[in-house]
């Protein structure tokens, strides 16, 4: 998940179709 935090950094709603970090987090 080393990769999730680096790419929100960048970009934080849109990591994953748009998807925030805090619903990232909790779906990894």
């Amino acid at each position: 998940t080393q990769w999730l935090w680096e790419y929100n950094n960048e970009r934080p709603n849109s990591a994953i179709g748009g998807i925030p970090p805090t619903q990232l987090l909790q779906a990894a």
